[in-house]
């Protein structure tokens, strides 16, 4: 489980990377009229998580549990983020976007270093 954790964030990663890649999926989400579809994936795929990690025993002393725990509560408060504040949500995406590598280049090195940090615990 650490190694496809690992290999996941390590996607991300570099996927953040790629500028263009990542500009097309949030002019699509900016072009969309409403984000309700986007909520409810994102509500979801968080709820399925967090009750998939929590029917596993002891998952709270693995880390990759942990993890896995950690991103399905965050597409919870994402999708509830998105409902609630819808034009706020907008707004810190053009904003994102705007100020691009100043958000990517932290953003992506975190997620490098936790991939390294799961595929050494695994």
């Amino acid at each position: 489980m650490n190694t496809v954790l690992s290999i996941i964030f390590l996607l991300v990663s570099l996927g953040l990377l790629c500028r263009p890649l990542v500009n097309r999926f949030a002019r699509r989400l900016l072009s969309m009229p409403s984000w309700r579809p986007f909520v409810w994936l994102n509500l979801a795929i968080g709820i399925g998580l967090v009750i998939w990690t929590s029917s596993v025993p002891g998952w709270g002393q693995e880390i990759e549990w942990i993890v896995v725990f950690i991103i399905g509560a965050s597409a919870i408060i994402k999708g509830l983020g998105l409902w609630v504040f819808p034009e706020w949500s907008r707004s810190l995406m053009e904003n994102f976007l705007a100020r691009y590598w100043l958000f990517v280049l932290p953003l992506s090195l975190f997620y490098f270093a936790l991939a390294i940090f799961l595929f050494c615990l695994g």
